[in-house]
């Protein structure tokens, strides 16, 4: 995993997060905008389980091999999740459910790039 991959998921995670957090400040919903960059969002997620799992078939394991890939394939879980959620429910916190999702997803990632550093050392 390089900070080439992983720098963008979490900052992608982070900008989210915090779009978030001001539509419910402003009391408003999800709007059709992010749930594009969501998918964009997953998108990129399902690039790095491939290369994830791609290096790893290669011969380049971190020391704690089955987290690593847990976390990666747990991932891509969490946004589509968060997003039903936040979609059925009809409250005012619900996009609070997608900050949740996508902080998790950045913090997992990085927590995914420490894992990594293992490699090689």
């Amino acid at each position: 995993m390089s900070s080439i991959l992983s720098g963008p998921v979490i900052v992608l995670g982070l900008i989210t997060s915090i779009w978030s957090v001001l539509l419910f400040a402003r009391d408003r919903r999800a709007s059709n905008t992010m749930l594009l960059v969501l998918v964009a969002f997953e998108v990129l997620l399902l690039v790095q389980l491939i290369v994830a799992i791609v290096l790893v078939t290669r011969g380049e394991r971190p020391d704690e091999t089955a987290t690593f890939i847990a976390y990666a394939a747990s991932e891509l879980l969490i946004l589509p999740a968060g997003v039903f959620w936040s979609a059925a429910d009809k409250s005012r916190t619900s996009v609070l459910v997608i900050f949740v999702a996508c902080f998790a997803v950045a913090v997992m990632t990085a927590r995914m790039f420490q894992i990594w550093s293992t490699v090689g050392g």
